[in-house]
């Protein structure tokens, strides 16, 4: 007769066998050094979008890192190479016996969102510590742990001149501005389209940044406009070079040089400094001179005889 066997609980007979890994998996690393408990990942569940067109059964548990504090690990992808799919982080402070714990997305699995269920840790953690690499002979993951998912929209991000706003979820308001307009259309309910219009004839320029008391604008130089572009371009030659700076133009003559280096101007300074000596000397002389014709001219005026000159025979002996 065959006995029934009743309340056969998924977790427990999990910890006894290789699930979520596949019966034919080692459970060792690609060292042979680290083995992975059954009792340790007991269930898990990961959502894949199926336009990533991956194989569900080239999943596997890549790397594991065992450290003081928890553990770390990482689902792996054995496509063209070997791809990081996502991560489970277990902190040995705060676990329980069979705890769920989120499994994180990564990479261009990002918005892949599941979780795992951690069992005991007291094998675990006979095990050496660092960190561990397996391949798919050693950590394959089961073909059901791998759910497809129909991928949607997971957020919304505003890209203004390459600034990026935050990511947008939940409902996201699309807000008509100035000179524009949406329409919905639903004529197919496959595939409802969102129409983008310009509205015509209501005025479609920007309102000016500039405020009134900003200083007006160059538009022409010398009479000359600018470019359809609104550019003006100056041309250099030969001899003569422009540098463009910062708000500022360099204009430099390279032809040109001074006809006088140092030698000639000092020969020069000395030159003007004896002839101010000179000059001073001149000067000097020219008032004693001075004070000599004077003198002179007393001498001459004092030797005087008289008004009236003389004749021989009536006056000169």
């Amino acid at each position: 007769m065959t006995l029934a066997v009743r309340n056969q609980q998924w977790l427990p007979q999990n910890s006894q066998r290789n699930y979520p890994l596949t019966h034919e998996s080692t459970r060792l690393d690609a060292t042979g050094t680290f083995e992975l408990p059954t009792e340790f990942l007991v269930s898990l569940y990961l959502p894949v979008y199926w336009s990533l067109n991956t194989d569900p059964g080239k999943f596997f548990v890549y790397k594991v890192t065992s450290a003081s504090t928890g553990y770390r690990i990482i689902i792996g992808y054995n496509g063209a190479s070997v791809v990081e799919v996502a991560s489970i982080n277990v902190l040995k402070s705060t676990h329980t016996e069979n705890r769920s714990y989120s499994v994180i997305g990564q990479g261009d699995f990002s918005a892949s969102r599941g979780f795992a269920v951690i069992g005991s840790l007291d094998e675990i953690e006979d095990q050496p510590t660092g960190e561990w690499t397996f391949d798919t002979a050693g950590a394959l993951l089961e073909t059901d742990v791998v759910r497809p998912n129909i991928q949607g929209v997971s957020g919304i991000q505003i890209d203004n001149a390459g600034e990026l706003s935050e990511v947008l979820t939940g409902i996201v308001r699309i807000k008509a501005g100035r000179n524009s307009k949406f329409r919905v259309n639903n004529a197919s309910e496959d595939e409802p389209e969102v129409i983008w219009d310009a509205i015509e004839g209501e005025g479609l320029t920007e309102d000016c940044v500039c405020d009134d008391e900003a200083a007006p604008p160059i538009r022409t130089h010398d009479g000359i406009p600018p470019d359809g572009a609104g550019n003006f371009r100056w041309f250099g030659n030969d001899c003569l070079t422009i540098t463009g700076g910062q708000n500022s133009q360099t204009f430099e003559d390279e032809c040109s040089e001074p006809c006088c280096g140092c030698e000639e101007l000092e020969a020069i300074t000395s030159a003007l400094e004896s002839f101010g000596e000179r000059a001073t000397t001149l000067e000097n002389f020219m008032v004693s001179l001075e004070a000599s014709v004077t003198q002179m001219d007393l001498v001459v005026l004092g030797s005087r005889l008289g008004d009236r000159g003389c004749t021989p025979a009536q006056d000169c002996p």
